[in-house]
Protein backbone atom coordinates (compact mmCIF):
# COMPACT_ATOMS: atom_id res chain seq x y z
CA UNK A 1 0.00 0.00 0.00
CA UNK A 2 1.48 3.77 -0.80
CA UNK A 3 0.68 6.33 1.58
CA UNK A 4 0.66 10.05 0.18
CA UNK A 5 3.12 11.23 1.99
CA UNK A 6 6.12 9.45 0.41
CA UNK A 7 5.86 10.77 -3.42
CA UNK A 8 7.58 14.13 -2.89
CA UNK A 9 10.68 13.17 -1.39
CA UNK A 10 11.55 9.85 -2.54
CA UNK A 11 14.66 8.91 -3.79
CA UNK A 12 15.03 7.90 -7.62
CA UNK A 13 13.88 4.36 -8.23
CA UNK A 14 17.73 3.06 -8.77
CA UNK A 15 18.94 4.28 -5.38
CA UNK A 16 15.24 3.21 -3.25
CA UNK A 17 16.38 -0.27 -0.84
CA UNK A 18 14.08 -2.84 0.44
CA UNK A 19 14.55 -2.39 4.42
CA UNK A 20 13.59 -4.95 7.25
CA UNK A 21 12.74 -3.46 10.40
CA UNK A 22 13.87 -6.11 13.24
CA UNK A 23 11.01 -5.42 15.66
CA UNK A 24 7.45 -3.49 14.89
CA UNK A 25 5.73 -2.76 18.73
CA UNK A 26 7.48 0.71 19.40
CA UNK A 27 6.76 4.03 18.61
CA UNK A 28 10.27 4.57 17.38
CA UNK A 29 9.80 1.60 14.99
CA UNK A 30 6.82 3.55 13.48
CA UNK A 31 8.65 6.58 13.22
CA UNK A 32 11.71 4.64 11.61
CA UNK A 33 9.41 3.03 9.09
CA UNK A 34 7.52 6.39 8.06
CA UNK A 35 10.55 8.27 7.57
CA UNK A 36 12.56 5.61 5.43
CA UNK A 37 9.22 4.79 3.48
CA UNK A 38 8.78 8.94 2.88
CA UNK A 39 12.40 8.64 1.20
CA UNK A 40 10.60 6.17 -0.97
CA UNK A 41 12.45 2.91 0.43
CA UNK A 42 10.03 -0.26 1.01
CA UNK A 43 9.91 -1.00 4.76
CA UNK A 44 8.92 -4.30 5.67
CA UNK A 45 8.75 -5.78 9.55
CA UNK A 46 9.34 -8.79 11.70
CA UNK A 47 8.30 -8.83 15.25
CA UNK A 48 7.28 -11.62 18.30
CA UNK A 49 3.81 -10.14 18.49
CA UNK A 50 1.32 -10.80 15.89
CA UNK A 51 -0.12 -7.10 16.55
CA UNK A 52 1.93 -4.13 16.64
CA UNK A 53 1.58 -0.54 15.64
CA UNK A 54 3.73 -1.07 12.15
CA UNK A 55 1.42 -3.98 11.47
CA UNK A 56 -1.39 -1.48 10.95
CA UNK A 57 0.89 1.16 9.02
CA UNK A 58 0.62 2.40 5.52
CA UNK A 59 4.24 2.82 6.01
CA UNK A 60 5.18 -0.95 6.10
CA UNK A 61 4.15 -3.30 3.30
CA UNK A 62 4.33 -6.65 4.99
CA UNK A 63 4.91 -7.84 8.62
CA UNK A 64 6.05 -11.21 9.45
CA UNK A 65 5.29 -12.89 13.56
CA UNK A 66 8.91 -14.69 14.36
CA UNK A 67 10.19 -16.40 18.25
CA UNK A 68 11.27 -14.05 20.85
CA UNK A 69 14.74 -13.45 20.40
CA UNK A 70 15.28 -13.40 24.29
CA UNK A 71 13.35 -16.35 24.08
CA UNK A 72 14.60 -18.36 20.92
CA UNK A 73 17.26 -16.71 19.71
CA UNK A 74 18.08 -19.43 16.91
CA UNK A 75 14.58 -19.29 16.03
CA UNK A 76 14.84 -15.63 15.96
CA UNK A 77 17.53 -15.50 13.84
CA UNK A 78 16.06 -18.04 11.51
CA UNK A 79 12.74 -15.83 10.74
CA UNK A 80 15.24 -12.85 10.03
CA UNK A 81 17.10 -15.36 7.58
CA UNK A 82 13.49 -16.38 5.93
CA UNK A 83 12.43 -12.73 5.74
CA UNK A 84 15.68 -11.68 3.69
CA UNK A 85 14.81 -14.42 1.25
CA UNK A 86 11.77 -14.14 0.87
CA UNK A 87 11.43 -9.73 0.43
CA UNK A 88 14.59 -9.56 -1.14
CA UNK A 89 15.62 -7.53 1.96
CA UNK A 90 18.89 -4.94 0.92
CA UNK A 91 19.63 -3.51 4.61
CA UNK A 92 18.20 -4.64 8.18
CA UNK A 93 18.11 -1.51 10.51
CA UNK A 94 17.98 -3.05 14.19
CA UNK A 95 15.41 -1.17 16.23
CA UNK A 96 16.23 -2.22 19.81
CA UNK A 97 18.43 -5.32 21.68
CA UNK A 98 17.97 -7.20 19.13
CA UNK A 99 21.31 -6.19 17.19
CA UNK A 100 23.15 -8.26 19.76
CA UNK A 101 21.24 -11.71 18.96
CA UNK A 102 21.97 -11.11 15.03
CA UNK A 103 25.51 -9.13 15.39
CA UNK A 104 26.09 -12.80 17.33
CA UNK A 105 24.44 -15.22 14.48
CA UNK A 106 27.08 -15.76 12.09
CA UNK A 107 24.98 -15.97 9.70
CA UNK A 108 26.44 -13.68 6.41
CA UNK A 109 23.29 -13.12 4.79
CA UNK A 110 22.27 -10.76 8.44
CA UNK A 111 26.00 -9.52 8.55
CA UNK A 112 26.33 -8.19 5.31
CA UNK A 113 23.06 -6.49 5.30
CA UNK A 114 23.10 -5.43 9.10
CA UNK A 115 23.18 -1.62 9.72
CA UNK A 116 25.29 -2.13 12.71
CA UNK A 117 28.96 -2.36 14.11
CA UNK A 118 31.00 -5.83 14.78
CA UNK A 119 29.55 -7.82 17.90
CA UNK A 120 32.46 -7.45 20.19
CA UNK A 121 32.21 -3.30 20.00
CA UNK A 122 28.56 -3.83 20.55
CA UNK A 123 29.30 -5.54 23.53
CA UNK A 124 31.62 -3.30 25.00
CA UNK A 125 30.01 -0.40 24.22
CA UNK A 126 26.47 -2.22 26.12
CA UNK A 127 28.40 -2.90 29.28
CA UNK A 128 28.90 -0.12 31.08
CA UNK A 129 32.08 -0.90 32.71
CA UNK A 130 33.60 -1.72 30.04
CA UNK A 131 32.40 1.37 27.76
CA UNK A 132 33.83 3.46 30.86
CA UNK A 133 37.23 1.66 30.04
CA UNK A 134 37.16 1.91 26.64
CA UNK A 135 36.75 5.57 27.15
CA UNK A 136 39.60 6.08 29.15
CA UNK A 137 41.88 4.35 27.20
CA UNK A 138 40.73 6.83 24.15
CA UNK A 139 41.10 10.07 26.60
CA UNK A 140 37.64 10.93 26.31
CA UNK A 141 36.04 12.36 29.47
CA UNK A 142 33.72 10.18 31.92
CA UNK A 143 32.49 10.37 35.48
CA UNK A 144 35.15 8.43 38.04
CA UNK A 145 33.72 4.36 38.42
CA UNK A 146 34.31 1.31 40.57
CA UNK A 147 33.51 -2.39 39.54
CA UNK A 148 31.42 -4.09 42.03
CA UNK A 149 31.58 -7.71 41.84
CA UNK A 150 29.54 -8.79 45.08
CA UNK A 151 27.78 -7.21 47.38
CA UNK A 152 31.02 -6.73 49.67
CA UNK A 153 32.41 -4.55 46.72
CA UNK A 154 29.34 -2.08 47.72
CA UNK A 155 29.82 -1.95 51.01
CA UNK A 156 33.51 -0.85 50.28
CA UNK A 157 32.49 1.93 48.28
CA UNK A 158 34.51 5.01 49.33
CA UNK A 159 30.88 7.14 49.45
CA UNK A 160 32.16 9.98 51.46
CA UNK A 161 34.71 10.39 48.86
CA UNK A 162 32.09 11.77 46.11
CA UNK A 163 29.89 15.17 47.00
CA UNK A 164 27.05 13.94 45.28
CA UNK A 165 27.65 9.68 46.16
CA UNK A 166 27.46 7.23 43.38
CA UNK A 167 25.34 6.13 40.68
CA UNK A 168 24.42 1.97 41.66
CA UNK A 169 23.68 0.22 38.39
CA UNK A 170 24.04 -3.12 36.46
CA UNK A 171 26.72 -3.42 33.87
CA UNK A 172 24.02 -5.21 31.14
CA UNK A 173 21.01 -2.76 32.21
CA UNK A 174 18.69 -0.09 30.43
CA UNK A 175 16.85 2.77 31.04
CA UNK A 176 17.08 3.10 35.32
CA UNK A 177 16.20 -0.08 35.72
CA UNK A 178 18.18 -1.42 38.87
CA UNK A 179 19.63 1.97 39.60
CA UNK A 180 20.02 3.06 43.03
CA UNK A 181 21.54 6.58 43.96
CA UNK A 182 23.89 5.72 46.91
CA UNK A 183 24.95 8.51 49.35
CA UNK A 184 27.45 9.14 52.30
CA UNK A 185 25.29 8.54 55.87
CA UNK A 186 22.29 6.63 53.97
CA UNK A 187 22.11 2.92 54.04
CA UNK A 188 22.75 1.02 51.42
CA UNK A 189 19.76 -1.14 49.42
CA UNK A 190 19.30 -4.36 50.77
CA UNK A 191 21.41 -7.59 50.09
CA UNK A 192 18.17 -9.41 49.31
CA UNK A 193 16.86 -6.11 46.44
CA UNK A 194 20.91 -5.65 44.89
CA UNK A 195 21.23 -8.81 42.46
CA UNK A 196 24.88 -8.24 42.34
CA UNK A 197 27.01 -11.25 41.65
CA UNK A 198 29.37 -13.31 39.49
CA UNK A 199 25.60 -13.72 36.89
CA UNK A 200 25.14 -9.89 37.63
CA UNK A 201 28.34 -7.00 37.55
CA UNK A 202 27.44 -3.75 38.71
CA UNK A 203 28.99 -0.36 37.93
CA UNK A 204 29.40 2.27 40.29
CA UNK A 205 29.44 5.90 38.66
CA UNK A 206 30.26 8.90 39.87
CA UNK A 207 26.78 10.94 40.27
CA UNK A 208 27.22 14.31 38.50
CA UNK A 209 24.79 17.15 38.79
CA UNK A 210 24.25 18.80 35.78
CA UNK A 211 22.27 19.84 32.76
CA UNK A 212 21.34 16.43 31.04
CA UNK A 213 21.16 15.40 27.33
CA UNK A 214 20.47 12.72 25.14
CA UNK A 215 22.56 12.32 21.33
CA UNK A 216 22.22 9.77 18.68
CA UNK A 217 23.89 9.87 15.83
CA UNK A 218 24.15 8.23 12.57
CA UNK A 219 27.68 7.17 11.71
CA UNK A 220 29.50 5.40 8.52
CA UNK A 221 32.87 4.29 8.16
CA UNK A 222 33.87 6.65 11.27
CA UNK A 223 32.03 9.65 10.58
CA UNK A 224 28.74 10.72 11.82
CA UNK A 225 26.36 11.72 9.10
CA UNK A 226 23.68 12.63 11.40
CA UNK A 227 23.41 13.80 15.09
CA UNK A 228 20.82 14.79 17.07
CA UNK A 229 20.42 15.91 20.52
CA UNK A 230 18.02 17.11 23.15
CA UNK A 231 17.51 17.89 26.58
CA UNK A 232 16.16 15.82 29.23
CA UNK A 233 12.56 17.00 30.47
CA UNK A 234 9.94 14.57 30.81
CA UNK A 235 9.92 10.91 31.12
CA UNK A 236 8.19 7.98 32.48
CA UNK A 237 10.61 6.23 34.35
CA UNK A 238 13.18 9.02 35.77
CA UNK A 239 15.00 7.92 32.44
CA UNK A 240 13.01 7.52 29.62
CA UNK A 241 11.99 10.40 27.31
CA UNK A 242 8.96 11.18 25.98
CA UNK A 243 9.19 14.89 25.21
CA UNK A 244 12.16 15.84 21.99
CA UNK A 245 13.24 19.16 21.74
CA UNK A 246 16.47 19.49 19.16
CA UNK A 247 18.93 21.74 20.53
CA UNK A 248 22.46 22.16 19.09
CA UNK A 249 25.16 22.13 21.65
CA UNK A 250 28.40 22.67 20.31
CA UNK A 251 30.69 21.26 22.94
CA UNK A 252 28.66 17.82 22.98
CA UNK A 253 28.97 17.65 18.74
CA UNK A 254 32.60 18.22 19.07
CA UNK A 255 32.47 14.92 21.77
CA UNK A 256 30.64 12.35 19.62
CA UNK A 257 32.77 13.32 16.45
CA UNK A 258 36.12 12.83 18.70
CA UNK A 259 34.65 9.44 19.76
CA UNK A 260 34.04 8.45 15.94
CA UNK A 261 37.61 9.20 14.95
CA UNK A 262 38.99 7.74 18.26
CA UNK A 263 37.24 4.62 18.16
CA UNK A 264 37.70 4.25 14.42
CA UNK A 265 41.32 4.52 15.31
CA UNK A 266 41.34 1.26 17.14
CA UNK A 267 38.20 -0.56 16.43
CA UNK A 268 38.34 0.63 12.65
CA UNK A 269 36.00 2.38 11.07
CA UNK A 270 32.50 2.44 12.65
CA UNK A 271 29.37 1.94 10.97
CA UNK A 272 25.77 1.96 12.68
CA UNK A 273 23.62 3.87 15.06
CA UNK A 274 25.21 4.84 18.35
CA UNK A 275 22.69 7.15 21.57
CA UNK A 276 24.91 8.51 24.33
CA UNK A 277 23.51 10.13 27.76
CA UNK A 278 25.50 13.37 28.68
CA UNK A 279 25.82 15.16 31.50
CA UNK A 280 27.21 18.93 32.02
CA UNK A 281 28.65 19.46 34.97
CA UNK A 282 26.93 22.97 36.59
CA UNK A 283 29.98 23.98 37.86
CA UNK A 284 32.96 22.81 35.97
CA UNK A 285 31.03 22.85 32.62
CA UNK A 286 32.56 19.34 31.86
CA UNK A 287 30.57 17.29 29.65
CA UNK A 288 30.85 13.71 30.20
CA UNK A 289 29.02 10.77 28.91
CA UNK A 290 27.12 8.48 31.56
CA UNK A 291 25.68 5.69 29.02
CA UNK A 292 26.02 4.71 25.95
CA UNK A 293 23.05 2.29 23.38
CA UNK A 294 24.37 1.06 20.27
CA UNK A 295 21.43 1.13 18.39
CA UNK A 296 18.59 3.25 17.83
CA UNK A 297 17.27 5.57 20.21
CA UNK A 298 13.70 8.18 21.20
CA UNK A 299 16.50 10.93 19.43
CA UNK A 300 15.32 9.36 15.69
CA UNK A 301 11.81 11.13 16.78
CA UNK A 302 13.74 14.49 16.29
CA UNK A 303 13.26 13.70 12.37
CA UNK A 304 9.79 12.89 12.87
CA UNK A 305 8.25 14.20 9.16
CA UNK A 306 11.75 14.06 7.38
CA UNK A 307 13.17 12.11 5.04
CA UNK A 308 17.03 13.21 5.82
CA UNK A 309 17.67 10.92 9.08
CA UNK A 310 16.28 7.90 6.90
CA UNK A 311 18.79 9.51 3.53
CA UNK A 312 21.53 8.87 6.27
CA UNK A 313 21.04 5.94 7.17
CA UNK A 314 20.93 4.20 3.79
CA UNK A 315 23.63 6.31 2.28
CA UNK A 316 21.77 8.28 0.00
CA UNK A 317 22.37 11.95 1.45
CA UNK A 318 21.62 14.39 -1.43
CA UNK A 319 24.40 16.69 -2.03
CA UNK A 320 22.49 19.69 -1.29
CA UNK A 321 22.44 18.63 2.35
CA UNK A 322 25.41 15.94 2.45
CA UNK A 323 28.08 19.54 2.31
CA UNK A 324 26.39 19.64 5.49
CA UNK A 325 27.28 16.19 7.65
CA UNK A 326 26.66 15.78 10.61
CA UNK A 327 23.40 16.56 9.46
CA UNK A 328 20.63 18.29 12.44
CA UNK A 329 17.04 17.22 12.83
CA UNK A 330 15.25 20.35 10.37
CA UNK A 331 13.77 23.60 12.40
CA UNK A 332 12.04 25.87 11.12
CA UNK A 333 9.40 28.15 11.85
CA UNK A 334 6.62 26.55 10.35
CA UNK A 335 8.64 23.13 11.26
CA UNK A 336 9.90 23.01 14.68
CA UNK A 337 11.38 19.86 16.17
CA UNK A 338 8.83 19.52 19.26
CA UNK A 339 7.47 15.72 19.16
CA UNK A 340 6.17 13.71 22.34
CA UNK A 341 5.30 10.48 22.54
CA UNK A 342 0.86 10.68 24.05
CA UNK A 343 0.91 7.80 26.11
CA UNK A 344 3.90 8.35 27.59
CA UNK A 345 3.19 12.22 28.56
CA UNK A 346 -0.49 10.85 30.06
CA UNK A 347 2.28 8.49 32.29
CA UNK A 348 4.63 10.71 32.88
CA UNK A 349 6.87 10.48 36.25
CA UNK A 350 6.00 13.22 38.49
CA UNK A 351 5.78 12.41 42.01
CA UNK A 352 8.28 15.21 43.87
CA UNK A 353 7.78 17.96 41.40
CA UNK A 354 6.64 21.49 42.01
CA UNK A 355 3.56 23.22 40.62
CA UNK A 356 5.78 25.04 37.78
CA UNK A 357 6.97 21.39 36.50
CA UNK A 358 3.36 20.47 36.31
CA UNK A 359 2.35 23.79 34.31
CA UNK A 360 5.80 22.74 31.85
CA UNK A 361 4.51 19.43 31.42
CA UNK A 362 0.84 20.20 30.69
CA UNK A 363 2.32 22.87 27.97
CA UNK A 364 4.35 20.01 27.01
CA UNK A 365 1.43 17.99 26.86
CA UNK A 366 -1.30 20.20 24.83
CA UNK A 367 1.24 22.19 22.51
CA UNK A 368 3.50 19.35 20.79
CA UNK A 369 2.63 17.10 18.15
CA UNK A 370 2.61 13.28 18.89
CA UNK A 371 4.96 10.79 16.97
CA UNK A 372 1.90 8.56 16.85
CA UNK A 373 -0.20 10.53 15.08
CA UNK A 374 -0.15 11.01 11.06
CA UNK A 375 -3.13 12.40 9.06
CA UNK A 376 -2.04 10.36 6.11
CA UNK A 377 -1.60 7.06 8.05
CA UNK A 378 -4.65 7.13 10.71
CA UNK A 379 -4.53 3.04 11.65
CA UNK A 380 -2.06 2.95 14.06
CA UNK A 381 -3.52 5.86 16.14
CA UNK A 382 -6.79 4.55 15.54
CA UNK A 383 -5.67 0.79 16.69
CA UNK A 384 -4.25 1.61 19.90
CA UNK A 385 -7.40 0.64 22.08
CA UNK A 386 -6.76 -2.36 20.44
CA UNK A 387 -3.41 -2.84 21.39
CA UNK A 388 -3.46 -0.96 24.69
CA UNK A 389 -6.54 -4.14 25.37
CA UNK A 390 -4.43 -6.60 24.14
CA UNK A 391 -1.28 -6.25 25.29
CA UNK A 392 -2.64 -5.60 28.87
CA UNK A 393 -4.52 -9.14 28.36
CA UNK A 394 -1.18 -10.43 27.64
CA UNK A 395 0.45 -8.47 31.13
CA UNK A 396 -1.88 -10.49 33.22
CA UNK A 397 -1.25 -13.27 31.57
CA UNK A 398 2.56 -13.10 32.59
CA UNK A 399 2.12 -11.12 35.68
CA UNK A 400 4.56 -8.39 33.87
CA UNK A 401 4.06 -4.55 33.69
CA UNK A 402 3.32 -3.38 29.87
CA UNK A 403 6.81 -2.17 29.55
CA UNK A 404 8.77 -4.79 30.93
CA UNK A 405 6.31 -6.48 28.42
CA UNK A 406 7.36 -5.02 25.35
CA UNK A 407 11.09 -5.11 26.66
CA UNK A 408 11.35 -8.27 27.47
CA UNK A 409 10.54 -10.13 24.51
CA UNK A 410 13.39 -8.46 22.68
CA UNK A 411 16.14 -7.79 25.41
CA UNK A 412 19.44 -9.42 25.59
CA UNK A 413 20.83 -10.20 29.33
CA UNK A 414 23.51 -13.07 28.70
CA UNK A 415 23.64 -15.79 31.29
CA UNK A 416 25.17 -18.96 32.17
CA UNK A 417 27.76 -19.94 29.69
CA UNK A 418 26.92 -17.21 27.02
CA UNK A 419 27.69 -14.80 29.89
CA UNK A 420 30.93 -16.72 30.16
CA UNK A 421 31.31 -16.30 26.96
CA UNK A 422 30.81 -12.99 26.46
CA UNK A 423 33.66 -12.14 29.71
CA UNK A 424 36.55 -14.14 27.47
CA UNK A 425 35.78 -12.31 24.14
CA UNK A 426 35.78 -9.07 26.06
CA UNK A 427 39.02 -9.87 27.79
CA UNK A 428 40.13 -10.79 24.01
CA UNK A 429 39.16 -7.28 23.16
CA UNK A 430 40.74 -5.43 25.68
CA UNK A 431 44.29 -7.13 24.90
CA UNK A 432 44.08 -6.63 21.51
CA UNK A 433 42.75 -3.14 21.96
CA UNK A 434 45.92 -2.43 24.05
CA UNK A 435 48.16 -3.74 22.07
CA UNK A 436 46.87 -1.52 19.71
CA UNK A 437 47.11 1.41 21.54
CA UNK A 438 50.72 0.63 22.31
CA UNK A 439 51.49 -0.04 18.70
CA UNK A 440 50.06 3.39 17.63
CA UNK A 441 52.24 5.25 19.98
CA UNK A 442 55.31 3.04 19.22
CA UNK A 443 54.66 4.48 15.85
CA UNK A 444 53.94 7.91 16.64
CA UNK A 445 57.60 7.73 18.81
CA UNK A 446 59.54 6.33 15.85
CA UNK A 447 58.22 9.14 13.28
CA UNK A 448 58.72 11.51 15.23
CA UNK A 449 62.28 10.07 15.96
CA UNK A 450 62.25 9.97 12.22
CA UNK A 451 61.50 13.51 12.26
CA UNK A 452 64.30 14.81 14.83
CA UNK A 453 66.80 13.06 12.82
CA UNK A 454 65.75 13.91 9.24
CA UNK A 455 65.36 17.94 10.49
CA UNK A 456 69.42 17.29 12.21
CA UNK A 457 70.55 15.92 8.51
CA UNK A 458 68.93 18.61 6.75
CA UNK A 459 70.64 21.41 8.80
CA UNK A 460 74.11 20.12 8.08
CA UNK A 461 73.27 19.46 4.34
CA UNK A 462 72.10 23.49 4.89
CA UNK A 463 75.04 24.24 6.30
CA UNK A 464 77.35 22.89 4.19
CA UNK A 465 74.65 24.05 0.78
CA UNK A 466 75.26 27.56 2.18
CA UNK A 467 78.72 27.47 2.66
CA UNK A 468 79.86 26.56 -1.00
CA UNK A 469 77.28 28.90 -1.96
CA UNK A 470 79.08 31.54 -0.23
CA UNK A 471 82.58 29.96 -1.47
CA UNK A 472 81.81 29.98 -5.12
CA UNK A 473 79.98 33.51 -5.35
CA UNK A 474 82.40 35.76 -3.84
CA UNK A 475 86.21 35.53 -4.51
CA UNK A 476 88.52 33.59 -2.38
CA UNK A 477 90.09 36.33 -1.55
CA UNK A 478 87.32 38.84 0.16
CA UNK A 479 87.89 40.40 3.01
CA UNK A 480 84.35 40.20 3.57
CA UNK A 481 83.89 36.43 3.14
CA UNK A 482 84.80 35.67 6.64
CA UNK A 483 82.39 38.54 7.88
CA UNK A 484 79.51 37.25 5.92
CA UNK A 485 79.43 33.44 6.06
CA UNK A 486 80.02 33.27 9.72
CA UNK A 487 76.60 34.99 10.75
CA UNK A 488 74.45 33.67 7.70
CA UNK A 489 74.91 30.29 8.07
CA UNK A 490 74.28 29.43 11.59
CA UNK A 491 71.30 32.15 10.87
CA UNK A 492 69.79 29.78 7.91
CA UNK A 493 70.20 26.88 10.09
CA UNK A 494 68.37 27.81 13.05
CA UNK A 495 66.12 29.04 10.84
CA UNK A 496 65.39 25.73 9.61
CA UNK A 497 65.62 24.08 12.59
CA UNK A 498 63.24 26.43 14.17
CA UNK A 499 60.50 25.60 11.97
CA UNK A 500 61.30 21.91 12.72
CA UNK A 501 60.69 22.37 15.77
CA UNK A 502 57.35 24.27 15.68
CA UNK A 503 56.65 21.42 13.50
CA UNK A 504 57.16 18.80 16.17
CA UNK A 505 54.90 20.93 18.08
CA UNK A 506 52.18 20.92 16.24
CA UNK A 507 52.70 17.19 15.42
CA UNK A 508 52.35 16.51 19.22
CA UNK A 509 49.91 18.34 20.03
CA UNK A 510 47.39 16.97 17.03
CA UNK A 511 48.37 13.68 18.78
CA UNK A 512 47.42 14.80 22.37
CA UNK A 513 44.30 16.05 20.98
CA UNK A 514 43.65 12.32 19.13
CA UNK A 515 44.09 11.36 22.86
CA UNK A 516 47.79 9.24 22.01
Amino acid sequence: MTCGFRRREALPKDCRLRILLTNGRFPVSLDLARQLHRAGHTVFCVDPMRFHVCAFSVAVKESHTVPAPHDDAKGYVNGVVEAVRKWKIDQIIPVHEEIFFLAESGEREILDRLFAPAFELLVTLHNKWEFTKMMKRMDMDVPKAHLCKNYADVENLSLDKYEHGLALKPCFGRASIGVYHLQAGEPLPKPENLDVGHHNHYIAQEWIKGDRYCAYAVVRDGKPEAIGLYPTFDTVDGSSSVFFRQQYHAGIYAYIERFCQRCTEIHGPFTGQIAFDFVEDVASKRIMTINCNPRATSALHLWTGSPDLAYAMTNTLPDEIAADRPIQPPTTPFRSAHVQGSAGLLIWEHQDDTISAWAKHMAHLMGTRDVVWCWRDLMPTMAQPFLLTEYYRICRQTGLQLPDLLESQVSWEPKGEQLKAVRRMIVEQNEQDDRKLRERQHGLLEEQKTRETDAGTWAEQTDVAVANAFRFSEPQDSPTLGRKEQPIVPLLRDSVLSESSQMDKLSTASHLEAGI
